[in-house]
């Protein structure tokens, strides 16, 4: 028997009253355009989200979705703990992964279904994860001075992080920037260098070459902003100066001398 296509029957076992695909599906038809963003604050087993890219592949549309649910732990006793699901939400992205798998396989043979859009992205609420302006220090629960340490990464960040973490963060905290922008590692740069829709770049390498500089300065089109990490400079002005000072020279030189605007943070 094939899972995938067994899915919809499982989750009427995980849930007593699951949403009916066709009639959530239907709403969308009544209320939402071909390129609405579609917001499901009780999101459940994620029924609209397979919804919505029902429809997109029945109509060619872009429609997008938002998918909130609180982690509610499943019963022990229940059919879905049984099958490895620990809470609401596991249920809810296995079932956007089976759901999509199976849209894309019932419409195999249609003009166009290679470009239907399946993927997704999954966010929780948690702490910051840049130490400076953590909860825990905010609270006095880790003081500054137990902090100064070689380790760059234990000094900035908090335990657990990731560079893709810090660098969606820090796409939050700009506002101006969908959830689906694109991040990109820029590799030929550094292992630790990242430009987000095109537009901010965010080098959490550890020290700033020149080199570094240098091709930051080379990106195409050039960025409207880019973020070093306060701790690669070692508290040196100086180091910090000559660093600012290359990059415009670097930026200008790309720009045949003319002035760009951009800005330059420090995390």
């Amino acid at each position: 028997m094939d899972e995938k296509n067994t899915f919809d029957t499982l989750i009427k076992k995980y849930f007593d009253y699951p949403k009916p695909v066709g009639l959530i599906k239907h709403l969308l038809e009544i209320g939402a355009n071909s390129d609405s963003i579609i917001l499901d604050f009780f999101s459940g087993s994620a029924t609209t989200a397979h919804a919505v890219m029902q429809l997109n592949a029945e109509d060619g549309g872009n429609r997008k979705f938002i998918m909130v649910q609180l982690p509610e732990p499943c019963d022990e006793k229940s059919e879905a703990y049984k099958a490895g699901f620990k809470n609401i939400c596991e249920i809810g992205k296995e079932r956007i992964r089976r759901a999509g798998e199976k849209i894309k396989e019932e419409f195999k043979d249609k003009e166009g279904i290679e470009n239907l859009d399946i993927g997704f992205k999954v966010f929780r609420v948690a702490d910051t994860n840049i130490r400076w302006t953590s909860e825990a220090i905010k609270t006095g629960q880790i003081r500054i001075e137990d902090n100064l340490s070689s380790d760059k990464d234990a000094l900035d960040f908090n335990p657990g992080f990731t560079d893709i973490d810090v660098v969606y963060e820090i796409m939050l905290r700009h506002r101006d920037f969908p959830l689906t922008s694109k991040i990109e590692k820029l590799s030929h740069i550094g292992e630790r260098t990242y430009i987000f829709a095109d537009s901010v770049v965010v080098c959490l390498e550890e020290k700033v070459t020149n080199e570094v500089v240098d091709k930051i300065a080379e990106i195409e089109p050039k960025p409207l902003k880019v973020i070093f990490r306060d701790s690669a400079f070692d508290d040196d002005i100086s180091l910090k100066l000559n660093t600012m000072n290359r990059l415009d020279v670097q930026l200008k030189k790309h720009n045949q001398g003319k002035e760009i605007s951009y800005r330059v943070e420090f995390i």
